[in-house]
């Protein structure tokens, strides 16, 4: 919700998410991505936002969306190439388990 304490925040689907935010509760999204169970990956923004990872890296230029799309092919090559552009780590246990 940090964007939108000041992007959008009017908007009524923006309303719904801070709300949701202000119950505590999670959003109930509609993926996107998604991973097989049998991938054994788990993937969490955090740690992406935390290193500036843009969010349109992954989900397009979102400013010309109204519902998020797949914009990139979100496969290990693709996450691989994307860590050691960043050097940052690539052994299995940072996305599998």
């Amino acid at each position: 919700m940090s964007c939108h304490l000041v992007i959008a925040k009017d908007r009524p689907e923006i309303r719904k998410m801070a709300a949701y935010q202000a119950r505590g509760e999670d959003i109930p999204w509609v993926r996107v991505y998604d991973y097989s169970a049998s991938a054994h990956v788990r993937f969490n923004h955090a740690p992406h936002i935390r290193a500036a990872v843009a969010c349109s890296s992954c989900h397009g230029n979102l400013q010309q969306q109204t519902t998020a799309v797949r914009a990139v092919n979100l496969n290990m090559g693709y996450c691989l190439g994307c860590h050691q552009q960043r050097s940052v780590s690539v052994d299995c246990t940072t996305c599998h388990y």
